[in-house]
């Protein structure tokens, strides 16, 4: 589930904001603080970057969704209004929000029983969760603002990389990122071997690059890349999206109501949430 910055709908990949690019040389030759880490910062600590869903937190979860249930609405029209989430649960991930946008970047939280939920419920409050964080965005042409990762028979490769429907495939995809703030996975069922997630800091990445190849560094902040669309192009658009490949070290928005980034809706494609992949 991709998160960003709140807006009704989007038409596509945005192109850059001219007037908020920034040259190579205003940008830092050495980043500080806790978005700056390395593995072996973690892997003995899960206090860092582990929590867990309490029985009462759950409970209140499960009560909340009974009231949205109970109203009728359908999953795209999940907002904080239509699916409010009591004080304690909006506290809990709140707490985790300050870590994911400030902190390290990233949290695992365990504990949700989706083996013994409806794929419905499980959806609906993922997506109620997911408005702590920001607000949904499609991440397809479809207006998919939930995708569903399975393996699928229609993926074309080149090496180990899809190239066709990349949440559909068992092949290893590489370090990328996606066009959201923040990205959410929920695992309703564990895979028997493999599924498991990288993640880096892009701040130490930086500064490694900064620090020994500081001519890359520069040639990656340069808005001279080119970005395929994947034929997800809205009426008026080119087929492609020219950017930077090295977004920088801060986000182009402050954390307020600013139009969100991302998103790939064809043409106003109306926001749907499918109970699989499509």
């Amino acid at each position: 589930m991709p998160i960003a910055l709140p807006k009704e709908l989007t038409a596509g990949q945005t192109e850059p904001v001219p007037e908020l690019l920034q040259p190579y040389e205003n940008f830092p030759k050495k980043i500080t603080g806790p978005t700056v880490w390395q593995a072996e910062d973690f892997r003995s600590r899960p206090d860092l970057w582990q929590r867990q869903w309490t029985p009462e937190l759950i409970q209140q979860l499960e009560e909340a969704f009974d009231k949205f249930e109970a109203s009728g609405k359908t999953l795209p029209e999940i907002n904080k209004s239509t699916f409010p989430l009591p004080t304690e649960v909006v506290e809990f991930l709140s707490s985790i929000r300050q870590e994911v946008v400030n902190g390290q970047g990233f949290i695992l939280i365990e504990g949700l029983p989706v083996a013994d939920w409806p794929v419905f419920k499980s959806a609906a409050i993922y997506l109620a969760i997911g408005t702590i964080f920001g607000n949904t965005l499609s991440q397809n042409g479809k207006g998919h603002v939930l995708g569903h990762v399975k393996v699928g028979i229609s993926c074309l490769y080149i090496g180990m990389v899809s190239i066709a429907d990349e949440d559909r495939t068992s092949a290893r995809q590489y370090f990328h990122c996606d066009a959201a703030d923040i990205v959410g996975l929920l695992c309703l069922h564990k895979a028997l071997e493999g599924g498991e997630s990288d993640v880096v800091s892009s701040h130490n990445l930086w500064n490694t690059l900064q620090a020994e190849r500081p001519d890359v560094a520069e040639l990656l902040a340069k808005p001279n890349w080119y970005f395929d669309r994947k034929g997800e192009v809205s009426e008026g658009q080119k087929p492609w999206v020219q950017r930077a490949s090295q977004g920088g070290w801060k986000r182009p928005f402050p954390d307020s109501a600013n139009e969100k980034r991302g998103g790939i809706q064809v043409n106003d494609q109306e926001e749907t949430c499918p109970l699989d992949a499509e």
